[in-house]
């Protein structure tokens, strides 16, 4: 050991002394840089340097990292290995000891700036477990290293590379595995916003809704404590407050298999409570959220809006139940398809309409599926067409009168291209689930047309006699 400590003294002082840290020659600089990183790898798990000359060898290091997003330089590879030595010996927490948290911080920016799609995977799952070794070895993690991080979640939609994105969606999530300053870090500046963003200096604040979303999606649970927060944005006095807190956790549902109705009951049910919301923006809002997730089953909420004193929201309910019923036809609910079919009967005139359109896009789906041999008749669907007949002999809808519910049933009601057998098969099962209320419609209407019939025979007789 100590024969191995005075043949490495002579190269440790021609570095420091030298003046080679502070070369300008880049290649010069990264030939500095590989005979630094393999001291480190010698001399682990002590540092080959004092601590007074640590600060000038991470500054050299990371200024080669910044070379890094030139992928086509014949040093790129060199460059590499050299980032990948620094990660397995994770030398960069020395950096905290030394307190040199600006060059922590301007390494985060380095790798961010830097990292492109086509790094290989190596190279960014090393970037991403030098950064969070250094949260978790961090006794207090600043807020600009928490900017860096959330600035690059949400700068996706900004046009910044993908690679970075992913970079900092790794990081969370690493780091929401173990117990670091990250989690507290980032639930303390949500809180903030939340409950006084006026009091937050951050440039970042105002897009503290995209943060948890982008957060959601890849470590939820990192944000158990900031939920009662969220309950309190949908239930806050200002409308606007409410819609943005509606649209939100209405896309927080609807994130692909997350179940997140089944996880955050809590979360779940204050977002239900606005189904039933003063403002009328906001049960509309609601209702266009619900669409998205309805896996997690708001079928009740979305039918008893079915039912709301406004025709607005009445009509968007139509729209979302009937889509509702159109997306995973083999799973149909029944009781809401039901209960959009009512509203065929719809005190306003627009509901109606609205309701007859999207019912008859239903029917004619529903009726190329069975065609294909995708779906076989299914009494929900067929009821569509039952309603239509019984509304004919209804004199408040005129919508329905004979001659228009003629043209319904001949020219829209089935897919032109479907033939005259599977047109009659179901026309068979659409009788067959006539109750006594059909039956009379249409005696009803065949009577009505048996009088009129006879009403000109008894004409053109006296005319004749006349004659």
């Amino acid at each position: 050991m100590k024969k191995r400590e005075d043949a490495l003294k002579p190269l440790i002082d021609a570095v420091v002394c030298h003046g080679l840290l502070h070369h300008e020659d880049k290649d010069v600089k990264l030939l500095v840089a590989i005979c630094v990183t393999e001291l480190f790898r010698v001399k682990a798990p002590e540092p080959p340097f004092e601590d007074k000359h640590l600060r000038d060898v991470f500054k050299l290091i990371i200024g080669l990292f910044a070379d890094l997003a030139d992928t086509a330089n014949p040093l790129f590879s060199k460059r590499v290995k050299v980032l990948n030595t620094v990660a397995q010996l994770n030398c960069c927490v020395l950096m905290l000891e030394i307190d040199c948290k600006d060059l922590v911080l301007e390494m985060f920016n380095v790798f961010f700036s830097v990292v492109r799609n086509d790094h290989d995977d190596r190279l960014i799952k090393n970037m991403s477990s030098m950064m969070t070794n250094i949260l978790n070895e961090s006794e207090d993690a600043s807020q600009k290293l928490l900017e860096v991080i959330l600035r690059n979640l949400i700068k996706r939609k900004k046009g910044a590379t993908c690679a970075s994105y992913e970079l900092a969606k790794s990081v969370i999530k690493t780091c929401a595995e173990v117990d670091n300053e990250l989690k507290p870090l980032v639930c303390k500046f949500i809180s903030s916003c939340i409950h006084d963003i006026d009091a937050v200096d951050c440039e970042l604040k105002e897009y503290y809704h995209e943060i948890i979303f982008e957060i959601f999606q890849c470590a939820p649970h990192m944000l158990v404590p900031i939920f009662p927060g969220l309950i309190k944005e949908l239930e806050a006095v200002q409308v606007d407050v409410r819609l943005k807190a509606v649209n939100l956790v209405g896309k927080l549902f609807a994130i692909p298999e997350q179940h997140a109705a089944q996880k955050f009951h809590d979360l779940f049910e204050g977002f239900l409570n606005r189904f039933d919301d003063k403002s009328v923006d906001v049960r509309i809002s609601v209702l266009q959220c619900a669409k998205a997730f309805y896996e997690a089953n708001p079928f009740t909420s979305v039918g008893g809006r079915l039912s709301d004193p406004i025709a607005q929201v009445r009509m968007h309910a139509v729209v979302v139940a009937c889509d509702i019923c159109s997306s995973n036809p083999m799973l149909v609910p029944v009781k809401l398809m039901a209960e959009a079919i009512e509203k065929l009967q719809d005190n306003t005139i627009s509901v109606r309409k609205k309701a007859l359109q999207k019912l008859m896009e239903i029917y004619r789906d529903y009726c190329k599926k069975c065609c294909e041999g995708s779906m076989i008749i299914h009494d929900a669907f067929e009821e569509i067409p039952c309603k239509i007949l019984k509304l004919c002999c209804d004199n408040k809808c005129k919508e329905f009168r004979s001659q228009s519910t003629e043209l319904i049933l001949a020219d829209n009601l089935f897919p032109d291209d479907l033939s005259v057998k599977e047109r009659t098969n179901h026309w068979i099962h659409m009788f067959s689930l006539f109750s006594s209320c059909h039956e009379k419609a249409l005696l009803q209407n065949e009577m009505k047309n048996y009088l009129a019939t006879r009403k000109k025979l008894k004409v053109k007789c006296n005319n004749l006699v006349v004659l």
